[in-house]
């Protein structure tokens, strides 16, 4: 009978050990009548929690009063459940700490029920998965990353393609106009006398003094157009070729900025009639080492940026470019008249993932992104804002 007595006790303890180990702390809650009478929690609180048992005695709501405020209530609800005697799956949510930190926990609620089934007392059994949480969103955000940077590697080769496709077509239309002008440059003087015996004559409802010009001009606006187009896809192939990611390649800032206007071009026509570049330097603009494809996605996402930012079409986008210091930087400002950021979001705009235009379609990459490249040119990238009065944003590039 000793020995069973010596077994049972050994168990006892092997079975608190165990529930130690497995829990970071336990809270009971005693049950008379269909309502929670008592609660206790153990020592292990203090680590999760910053409270003593002492505290939660005292503060009778502080248990639920420390739930983050977006949690509150199914915990409240599961509590009730508890009470009728619903077994519960384990719950994840937040608590406030008492240092004011979040923590994540897992909340999982065992029953003690009497032999009429009616509920008595529960247990929760708490673990602080805290850091685990803070892994997976790391992972998340890794995986939102991958598919983002698949989504953009996709886009490239779309890219690519469309532009191939519409050069095909431009070109027959840049041969065709250009030949058009020779011919017509030949038929110039036969119509020219022609004209002087017939004075009705007139081309497409223009007399025939105004004709010829009217011709030429409208020939030469067909083979700029073209010409505009043959840039255009040029620099859209160029953008999304496949980068190699070298750093040391000469760069020409001011034909960074020049595609980079280019390929934004339409956004800033139907976004302001104020845009300019100003060049505050002397001297031809250095070269640099860089990546110019990497510079140009920058410098896109930066007059995106200002231009989406804009209420009206009165408002200003600057771009100035300067040399200064000692050792001598160039710097790249872009200046905005819109909507400003919000003080409390200027701290996090550089963070991966944090966009105020979630809505809209922002992602939240384009700045950091950004910040990380100009970083990896061993320059900087600051942005100065306030609510209302517009953006500066200025790059630093070390002249090399």
């Amino acid at each position: 009978m000793s020995n069973l007595k010596i077994n049972l006790g050994t168990s006892e303890n092997r079975y608190d050990r165990l529930i130690r180990y497995l829990t970071d702390y336990i809270y009971t809650v005693r049950i008379e009548n269909g309502k929670a009478v008592e609660t206790h929690h153990g020592p292990g609180c203090f680590a999760v929690t910053g409270y003593t048992s002492e505290n939660y005695a005292s503060d009778p709501d502080l248990w639920h009063r420390m739930v983050h405020n977006e949690d509150k209530a199914v915990v409240l609800q599961r509590a009730e459940q508890a009470i009728q005697g619903i077994d519960l799956k384990p719950l994840e949510h937040r608590i406030i700490h008492q240092d004011g930190s979040i923590r994540w926990v897992r909340n999982s609620i065992v029953l003690y029920k009497d032999d009429k089934g009616k509920v008595i007392s529960y247990d929760g059994l708490i673990n602080d998965i805290t850091e685990l949480k803070i892994a997976e969103e790391k992972t998340e955000a890794k995986q939102r990353q991958l598919i983002q940077a698949d989504k953009m590697a996709t886009l490239g080769t779309m890219i690519s393609g469309i532009a191939h496709e519409v050069n095909n077509p431009n070109n027959f239309i840049l041969l065709n106009a250009r030949f058009l002008q020779k011919v017509w440059e030949d038929i110039i003087p036969i119509v020219r006398e022609y004209s002087q015996t017939h004075d009705d004559y007139s081309v497409a409802g223009f007399p025939a003094n105004k004709s010829n010009e009217k011709i030429i001009q409208s020939l030469e606006g067909i083979i700029n157009g073209a010409l505009r187009i043959q840039k255009i896809t040029k620099s859209l192939t160029n953008f999304a070729r496949v980068d190699a990611g070298e750093l040391d390649l000469p760069v020409d800032i001011n034909n960074v900025i020049s595609n980079a206007v280019l390929l934004t071009g339409n956004l800033v026509k139907n976004s302001t009639d104020n845009f300019s570049v100003k060049c505050n330097y002397e001297k031809e603009l250095p070269l640099i080492k860089g990546n110019a494809q990497q510079l140009e996605q920058v410098m896109i996402n930066l007059i995106n940026n200002a231009c989406q930012s804009l209420t009206n079409k009165n408002q200003k986008v600057l771009i100035i470019i300067s040399i200064y210091g000692q050792p001598p930087v160039i710097s790249i400002r872009i200046e905005d008249e819109g909507v400003g950021i919000e003080k409390e979001n200027l701290k996090n705009i550089f963070d991966p993932f944090f966009t105020t235009k979630r809505s809209s379609g922002g992602t939240g990459l384009g700045l950091y992104v950004s910040y990380k490249i100009i970083k990896d040119h061993g320059g900087d990238l600051t942005v100065t804002s306030e609510k209302g009065m517009g953006t500066k944003c200025e790059i630093i590039l070390p002249i090399t």
